[in-house]
């Protein structure tokens, strides 16, 4: 009896240090509120091969590296504005040493209170005619395709880059009345700025799409890889062009009044794996990549 009771009591000592050979630690919060990005980063001692991310029905595989205990990766999620309340499940997938591995994570997807904004702007911005609702609909499909992507390198470093110093004017997922008629919540935050002022990029990132669209103006989009893109829209000048990489905190264009706008402001927005996250806190504070 005592035989076995030691055998047990040496097998039970020894199963966590099999368990941190073979896996790996992930971390990331217990709840995160609607319109918000978070950070989640995997470690392990051995290798992370073939690592794999499931959140919110998309899927995508970071790039793993060497750190001074082992190997490491980190991203940046999000909640979008849509999304549903409750819990979201992080699945994380990883080939060890006792095989395809995997953990799940639950996320509490919170609730969170937005304002009502309601502006006066030219009425066909409200009612766009025909002509323009066509080129609104091939515009948006080549935004799609853009914040589709999920490139696995990530060219985040923190500290993010404010792009305009000027203070916030709309805050993000605002209830929007546009000459008193609902439309779609804002998905980015306007900061404030004077007309040419330059616009700097919030981090380091290749050019996705530069272009004039009718709602957002002269825009600029740039891929932080890992489906992270951010946007500057309003422009009055695109200093930047499709395919060219940029360095975090390079000038990509200048504050503006183009598209649908009340004046003169820098629309900057922010998608994570396609969902429209609110970028200030990343920028100002939570940048603990």
């Amino acid at each position: 009896m005592r035989r076995r009771a030691f055998v047990l009591l040496a097998l039970l000592l020894l199963l966590p240090a099999a368990a941190r050979a073979a896996g790996f630690t992930v971390q990331c919060p217990g709840s995160v509120e609607r319109g918000s990005a978070f950070f989640v980063r995997v470690e392990s001692d051995a290798e992370l091969r073939n690592l794999t991310v499931r959140w919110l029905d998309k899927e995508f595989s970071p790039q793993a590296y060497r750190t001074a205990r082992g190997h490491a990766a980190g991203m940046l999620l999000g909640v979008g504005l849509d999304a549903p309340a409750g819990h979201g499940v992080l699945h994380v997938f990883a080939d060890t040493a006792a095989g395809r591995t995997a953990q799940h994570h639950k996320v509490a997807v919170k609730e969170r209170a937005f304002a009502e904004q309601r502006l006066e702007v030219d009425q066909e911005y409200v009612e766009p005619p025909a002509k323009a609702l066509e080129r609104h609909r091939r515009e948006k499909e080549e935004v799609a395709k853009v914040l589709a992507e999920a490139e696995p390198g990530l060219f985040l470093e923190c500290p993010l880059v404010r792009p305009v110093p000027g203070a916030v004017g709309s805050e993000f997922g605002l209830r929007r009345f546009f000459n008193g008629q609902p439309r779609a919540p804002h998905s980015g935050v306007d900061l404030r700025g004077g007309e040419g002022e330059p616009v700097l990029a919030m981090a380091a990132g290749r050019v996705a799409l530069a272009a004039d669209h009718y709602f957002s103006g002269r825009s600029v989009y740039l891929d932080h890889g890992q489906g992270v893109v951010s946007m500057y829209f309003h422009l009055s000048e695109i200093l930047v062009k499709p395919g060219q990489f940029v360095a975090k905190g390079q000038e990509v264009g200048k504050v503006g009044s183009t598209g649908r706008v009340t004046g003169p402001h820098l629309h900057f927005g922010l998608s994570v794996l396609g969902q429209r996250v609110d970028p200030l806190p990343l920028v100002d504070r939570d940048c603990v990549f």
